[in-house]
């Protein structure tokens, strides 16, 4: 992995972040429309909504994501790609159907656990979302395993973007215009405008790659159940590890305004986390690559590399929201929210464990070990719905905060002992690779900047030229 190896890292790298940056943007501006405009108790709501529906859709993409960019990767034709092609969406669209149902049978048993009765319509409106983005995650995932962030960069832009502008024209109307604040299900209908646009941005970037057989290969469609079943049980483990904390508050505390608390800082903890999420879409496809080719040594600095990464743009921004933390609640959600500073403080320190724990999974998925994966995250799943829930029990909305940096924390521990054990791995080397990042970094933004003034120049010097040659 030497000067091509890092040509892929940038690229890659600053494509996946872009997009993830990009769609933060956008999900933030829309967050602190929707927190500003509605009651903390509606707002509740909402998040118990979108943590639901956010639970099935990553469960969907662990049973469809990884399998089918890993074996697209290694695809020995054109009619090889078609099958598998053919067999992912396949059983895309099977799984998309069983969401359906599930939505719409549990739309009532969790209206009635939260004491939400909207619920029930938003799950309703959220089946036809979930159907149309079918195609978008099948065409993203095609345009990953050949090594392209652009295409699904566009199209991920282009859902939160859609999305972000209705909020921002219903804030205005309401704020300026007078304009009677609307239910939540309109929120909902702008979700499935946004995902109309997010297929038709992926399809566009991507045609180019898509190949299909004519007929659907079973073989095939039972080879990737069998390797997303894994993926696809981690991220569902994953997903209540990450909403466990919300989900209990709203079922053990009165009221949905501890939920509205909590997210608030998660939302901010999100923006922390963009550097994670986004090279672990870089690491992937790299690390299938090197599971095929390379050795336990290039697992070893691909897995602290990409860690090292991540922690170089957490850090100066975890130590920002640490030093001023009810600015940022001020200026984000308002002066309702001031309560949560203390909350804050404490999920900052997820942002800085996550990265180790997230690129365990990656890395353990990409070299085709999702078995080990999958039962070490539901561990750690039960750990903390067990934690939460004596936590919440004792201290309430600061229990749940508690319980997670602790369940976070235990998990860390273990996911080291068994990297070391199987590649030699030390997390203290991740924080080696923190000012290699910096400079190549910056080495990156002045070869660019570099180019880009000499193309200015040339462009001037034709131009000059043509001139000349004119008079």
């Amino acid at each position: 992995m030497a000067a091509a190896g890092k040509s892929y890292w940038i690229r890659s790298g600053f494509f996946s972040i872009l997009e993830r940056l990009s769609m933060i943007i956008f999900s933030f501006g829309a967050f602190i429309f929707v927190v500003r405009l509605y009651p903390m108790e509606i707002y509740g709501y909402w998040v118990l909504f979108l943590s639901a529906t956010s639970f099935l859709e990553m469960a969907r993409n662990g049973l469809i994501q990884n399998g089918l960019i890993k074996f697209l990767t290694v695809a020995e034709s054109k009619s090889e790609e078609g099958k598998i092609s053919t067999a992912s969406l396949a059983l895309n669209a099977m799984l998309t159907f069983f969401a359906v149902l599930l939505l719409i049978a549990l739309a009532k048993p969790l209206s009635v656990l939260w004491d939400a009765p909207m619920i029930v319509n938003l799950f309703l409106i959220y089946t036809i979302t979930t159907v149309i983005i079918l195609f978008q995650v099948h065409i993203n995932f095609v345009q990953n395993a050949n090594l392209n962030f652009k295409g699904p960069m566009v199209s991920n832009i282009l859902r939160s973007g859609i999305y972000f502008i209705l909020m921002a024209w219903v804030y205005f109307s309401v704020k300026f215009k007078g304009m009677e604040l609307p239910p939540l299900e309109w929120l909902a209908g702008f979700q499935i405008l946004g995902a109309i646009g997010g297929v038709i941005g992926t399809y566009l970037t991507g045609k180019k790659y898509l190949v299909f057989s004519k007929k659907i290969d079973w073989d095939w469609v039972k080879k990737l159940f069998s390797y997303g079943k894994y993926v696809f049980g981690t991220n569902l483990s994953t997903m209540l590890y990450k909403n466990t904390d919300r989900w209990m508050l709203g079922a053990m505390l009165s009221g949905s305004g501890a939920v509205a608390l909590y997210d608030v800082c998660i939302k901010i903890n999100n923006l922390l986390e963009v550097p994670t999420q986004s090279i672990a879409q870089v690491v992937f496809p790299q690390g299938a690559k090197t599971a095929a080719t390379g050795t336990k040594k290039e697992i070893k600095e691909l897995y602290e590399r990409a860690v090292g990464g991540i922690l170089a743009l957490v850090i100066p921004a975890s130590i920002v929201v640490l030093l001023f933390p009810s600015q940022i609640l001020r200026i984000i959600a308002g002066h309702e929210y001031m309560d949560a500073v203390n909350l804050l403080i404490v999920t900052v320190f997820f942002a800085l464990i996550f990265p180790f724990n997230n690129q365990f999974g990656t890395i353990l998925d990409s070299i085709g070990r999702p078995k080990i994966n999958f039962y070490f995250v539901v561990c750690s799943a039960t750990l903390n719905v067990i934690l939460n829930y004596f936590f919440i029990s004792k201290y309430g909305l600061m229990g749940a905060a508690y319980a997670t940096l602790l369940s976070y924390g235990i998990t860390f521990v273990v996911d080291q002992i068994i990297l070391y054990k199987m590649f030699g791995t030390k997390p203290w080397n991740a924080f080696v690779y923190i000012p290699k990042f910096y400079v190549i970094g910056w080495k990156y933004v002045k070869d660019y900047l570099k180019k880009d003034n000499t193309s200015k120049t040339g462009n001037l010097r034709s131009k000059i030229t043509e001139n000349t040659i004119d008079n």
